[in-house]
C-alpha cells in the first residue's frame, strides 16, 4: 500500500462512527514504518511527554537516563536545586554522555571526557595541550548541553520537543481539577519495573482501557459476581477516564490519601493522558505507566508506583508493599505479556480484518480516534 493511500481518510471512515457503529483501525496501524513515523512526528514529539517524577531525583546531582522515540536524555536535579532534562548528546562528537542512573558532580562524557554541570553548562575540555585552545571561535558557553523543554505538575516531569506547543497547564485541560483531591504533588515514587514487549505501543495501551478480556486473560482474579461495571467520564483535553467501584487491581491493606474526595475514595481511575502516560489511582495508591514505543513492533513499558508521603513513612510500609501490592499486580501484567503479543502476530500476519467494538471498548475507540486526529487529521 503507498504512502499516499495509508493516510487517506477513506480507510478509517469505519472508525471514525459512533462506537455503537465503529470498526477498529487497520493492521498496518500497528506494524506499518511510514504510520509510525507519522506517530512519533505527530504524537510524540508535539504532544507533551511525561519522563517520570521530581521525587526519583531527589537531592543535587542525581539523575536518572531515559530515552524518548530515539532521543537519548538525562533527568537531572542540578546544583540549584532545579529539575531538568537535557539531552544526553555531547556537544563535541555526540557520544550518550549516560545511559543509567545514579549521582554525581558533573556529567563527562566517556568519549572525549568534555564535562559539563548538572544544570548543562560545558566546564572543561580537557587534554594537554588544552585540546580546543586553537580553535578559532570556539566559546565554551555555545557548547552547553541542549536543555529539552520542562515544565511540571503533580510531582510529574513533562517534556515537550516543540518549543512552539502550549503550556503544559492549559493542555492538560480540567485534568489537574479533576485529580486535585488525590494531592499527587505529595505522593512519592517508590518502585518502577521494566518491560520490554514485542507488540506495538497502541496493543498495550488499547488492552488496559477495557475490562473485556478480564474475565478471560485475568480470570484468576476476576469475581463474577462482582463485575467492575466501568463508568466512561466526560473530559476536556487530551485526557479519557474511566471509573469502577470495584476491581482486580484495587488492593487494600493501606490507609487512604489524606483528604481524598469521598466519591473518588470509594473506587479506581484509570486515566490516559495522550499520548503515553497512564495513571491508576485507588483510594491508597497510585500507579503510572510510560509507555516508550522503539519502533512499530517494539515497546518500553514502565510500570510504577507511588504512594501518600505518610503511608511510605509508615515502619512497615515495605513489608506491606512487597507481597500486597508489587507482587500482586505483577502476576496481571505478566498475563497481559501472553496476549498483547500475539495480538500483535495477528497486526503482523496481514490476515486481519478489522472487527467491531464491543460497547466495553469506549476508551479504545477514543483512543483510535485520538490517534486519527493527529496522524490523518481531524474528522
Amino acid at each position: 500500500m503507498s504512502t499516499k493511500s495509508i493516510f487517506s481518510p477513506e480507510h478509517y471512515k469505519e472508525t471514525r462512527k459512533p462506537l455503537h457503529e465503529a470498526s477498529t483501525l487497520p493492521g498496518w496501524c500497528y506494524v506499518d514504518n511510514e504510520w509510525y513515523e507519522r506517530e512519533v512526528e505527530m504524537l510524540f514529539k508535539k504532544n507533551w511527554i511525561c519522563v517520570g517524577r521530581v521525587e526519583q531525583v531527589p537531592k543535587s546531582g542525581d539523575y536518572y537516563s531515559i530515552e524518548i522515540v530515539g532521543q537519548p536524555l538525562i533527568v537531572i536535579r542540578d546544583e540549584n536545586q532545579q529539575v531538568r532534562v537535557h539531552s544526553a548528546l555531547c556537544r563535541h562528537r555526540g557520544a550518550i554522555i549516560t545511559e543509567g542512573a545514579g549521582h554525581c558532580r558533573a556529567l563527562v562524557c566517556p568519549y572525549h571526557s568534555w564535562t559539563y554541570s548538572p544544570s548543562g553548562k560545558l566546564l572543561n575540555t580537557p587534554g594537554n595541550p588544552p585540546p580546543m585552545a586553537g580553535v578559532a571561535g570556539f566559546n565554551m558557553a555555545d557548547h552547553n548541553l541542549i536543555s529539552i523543554r520542562t515544565e511540571f505538575w503533580g510531582g510529574f516531569i513533562f517534556i515537550n520537543f516543540d518549543e512552539n506547543a502550549e503550556p503544559l497547564m492549559s493542555w492538560l485541560g480540567d485534568l489537574p481539577e479533576f485529580l486535585s483531591s488525590y494531592q499527587l504533588e505529595d505522593m512519592r515514587w517508590t518502585n518502577r519495573d521494566m518491560y520490554e514487549v514485542d507488540c506495538n505501543w497502541k496493543i498495550w495501551l488499547e488492552n488496559a482501557f477495557e475490562n473485556y478480556h478480564v474475565p478471560s486473560i485475568h480470570r484468576d482474579h476476576y469475581d463474577p459476581a462482582n463485575p467492575s461495571n466501568w463508568r466512561f467520564e466526560e473530559t476536556k483535553g487530551p485526557w479519557e477516564a474511566m471509573f469502577s467501584k470495584r476491581s482486580i487491581v484495587a488492593y487494600s491493606g493501606l490507609p487512604d490519601v489524606p483528604g481524598i474526595d469521598e466519591e473518588k475514595a470509594k473506587g479506581l481511575f484509570h486515566i490516559w493522558v495522550e499520548p503515553s502516560l497512564q495513571i491508576i489511582l485507588t483510594a491508597n495508591y497510585m500507579k503510572f505507566r510510560q509507555y516508550l514505543p522503539e519502533g512499530p513492533e517494539k515497546l518500553r513499558l514502565y510500570e510504577n508506583w507511588a504512594f501518600p508521603k505518610s503511608t511510605v513513612e509508615m515502619p512497615n510500609f515495605n513489608d506491606i508493599v512487597g507481597a500486597d501490592y508489587y507482587e500482586k499486580y505483577s502476576q496481571i501484567i505478566r498475563e497481559d505479556l501472553g496476549i498483547n503479543p500475539n495480538v500483535q502476530k495477528s497486526m503482523r500476519s496481514g490476515g486481519y480484518r478489522p472487527g467491531r467494538y464491543s460497547l466495553e471498548e469506549f476508551i479504545v475507540h477514543r483512543i483510535a480516534n485520538r490517534v486519527l486526529d493527529k496522524v490523518v487529521g481531524p474528522q
